[in-house]
């Protein structure tokens, strides 16, 4: 069987690779053999990452655009089934996008497999914030060109109407290993992004105050880079790390360095993340990983998918918005290092909301492969 998946892949963002690393092994779990075409925005770098076929997206303004427009065509013709996300890749607005943003391009794929005669579906994907009612009706037709639609969250759904099931992130399906849980002293983690220039700056010194009184009372700590804007502005976390934390916390690894094959340095990394006992994220997959492994997380809602996360996983007390003050994250975050068990059965509803996503994946792939 031969699987193409469309998505935001390539950009060095963590989440995103994890993500696709994610859906490739849910197929795989039903069609060990299955081949895969990713369609994204630098497919050089995803092929290096996850071996297998890539190519661009069929945007309309780029050198060689007709040319793309053949080969995406071929290329989709060529699949038993075409897969949309998963992440938030239906975007009307954004940073890095003008209105009317990613729709019509999906609109424009949709058409292209339906000419090539290849079934659509959409798996784990998200909506961002701040849509319009003509956005909302090119979504209800997206929908309805599809074979099933599986959506991030309750909000997503209702963008695409009564036939969507909520499947939850499709990083709940990556197959954990073993961690080691031991106890390696009071250690902690922050992921921080960049943001708007009117939210970055307070919440720069409210985090840098909170992490800076952890350090006094003894806790050790590091940066979590979780994106490194590969062909996207104002995506690189290092940016911040120099900015505001570079004589606080140490800077951790990430798998996407290059100096080890994915997989492996996954792993590893997601071992080194099991020994801290409290994570602070803005990074959406690294709250969300920290509470899959069961470390006591608080989240920093910056934008709407964070909070909806949270509050899935009943862990609302543990979010708070990017304008929170110093007081507020320090006490949020020993609340939950001290709420253990807390997040041990958030941990277990992460696992089950897996479950749901796979059979999602496997119905899906089990009917048209």
């Amino acid at each position: 069987m031969r699987v193409g998946i469309v998505g935001w892949f390539g950009s060095d963002n963590l989440g995103d690779e994890i993500l696709l690393h994610s859906l490739i092994t849910c197929v795989r779990e039903v069609k060990e053999n299955a081949s895969f075409v990713v369609f994204c925005p630098n497919p050089d770098r995803v092929a290096e990452l996850h071996g297998v076929q890539t190519e661009h997206m069929p945007v309309l303004r780029a050198r060689g655009a007709s040319e793309r427009q053949v080969a995406v065509q071929r290329a989709i013709k060529s699949c038993q089934l075409l897969l949309l996300g998963p992440g938030t890749v239906f975007q009307e607005r954004s940073p890095n996008l003008s209105w009317p943003g990613t729709l019509p391009m999906f609109a424009r794929i949709i058409a292209m497999a339906k000419l090539a005669g290849t079934p659509v579906a959409t798996v784990g994907v998200g909506v961002r914030e701040g849509g319009t009612p003509f956005g909302r009706q090119v979504l209800r037709l997206i929908g309805a060109s599809c074979v099933a639609v599986g959506v991030r969250d309750e909000r997503t759904a209702s963008h695409f109407g009564s036939g969507a099931e909520v499947i939850g992130d499709m990083a709940y399906t990556l197959p954990l290993p073993d961690l080691d849980r031991a106890d390696s002293g009071r250690r902690f983690a922050l992921s921080m992004r960049p943001l708007a220039p009117d939210l970055e700056g307070s919440l720069l010194a409210a985090t840098s105050a909170c992490a800076g009184r952890l350090r006094q009372e003894g806790w050790s700590g590091t940066f979590l880079p979780m994106a490194f804007g590969r062909g996207a502005h104002g995506e690189d976390d290092r940016v911040i790390y120099e900015r505001a934390f570079r004589d606080l916390l140490d800077l951790d690894s990430t798998p996407l360095d290059g100096s080890r094959p994915l997989v492996g340095a996954l792993r590893d990394w997601l071992q080194s993340l099991a020994t801290n006992q409290l994570v602070l994220g803005t990074r959406l997959h690294a709250a969300l990983l920290a509470v899959a492994i069961g470390v006591p997380t608080v989240a920093i809602a910056y934008e709407r998918k964070v909070h909806d996360a949270f509050v899935d996983l009943g862990l609302r007390e543990f979010l708070v918005p990017p304008d929170v003050d110093a007081e507020t994250l320090y006490r949020t975050a020993t609340a939950a290092a001290a709420s253990a068990e807390q997040f041990r059965e958030a941990a277990q509803r992460v696992a089950a909301q897996g479950r749901i996503a796979q059979g999602f994946v496997t119905a899906l792939v089990k009917r048209l492969g």
